[in-house]
């Protein structure tokens, strides 16, 4: 999601695809997903970094597989894997190249408004203590903002910046 995708003034409203990862709940726009799959196996890339945790093959198109739990640098829990219950949350080829991202659950889709989301990069005057909190863990552009809902927050992430992300670190560790 570039500025231009959310802008704070708009008074439109988006469609998340929400999931939990740590007890957390994330969100990425629903236009980015082509799909949720859950019966999958990865295979393992060896030497790759931590947050990749392998392709998967659906229907003959190979994907790369992205593990936010270790780019957040969350505990592992005892889903890491798809076979442990995790599933995939693979996104559209008009976001980068074939890949998903692995996570716990996936939950409903919401609707936010963009008035309503709190931009990470606006600093933390608007933001509650919790939403700084979360907002400090926001990872170079993953994190697009945070959304207070009834009963919880909403990271609003950047799908466009995951796989990017993965590129700069496996570029740094050469």
């Amino acid at each position: 999601m570039s500025q231009e995708e959310i802008d704070p003034a708009q008074n439109s409203v988006m469609q998340m695809c929400t999931f939990r990862m740590a007890n957390r709940l994330f969100g990425v726009n629903i236009l980015d997903v082509k799909e949720v799959n859950e019966n999958t196996n990865v295979t393992p890339i060896y030497h790759a970094p931590p947050d990749i945790c392998g392709y998967i093959n659906i229907r003959g198109q190979i994907l790369l597989v992205v593990n936010l739990r270790e780019t957040f640098g969350f505990d592992h829990g005892h889903k890491t894997n798809v076979s442990a219950g995790g599933k995939v949350v693979v996104f559209k080829p008009s976001v980068d190249e074939p890949f998903g991202i692995l996570v716990d659950e996936v939950c409903d889709v919401v609707s936010v408004e963009h008035s309503r989301i709190v931009d990470r990069r606006a600093g933390e005057t608007n933001a509650s203590s919790e939403a700084a909190r979360e907002l400090r863990r926001a990872k170079d552009g993953i994190v697009f903002g945070v959304c207070p809902l009834e009963k919880e927050l909403l990271l609003v992430l950047n799908a466009r910046y995951i796989l990017a992300k993965q590129t700069v670190k496996s570029s740094e560790m050469k």
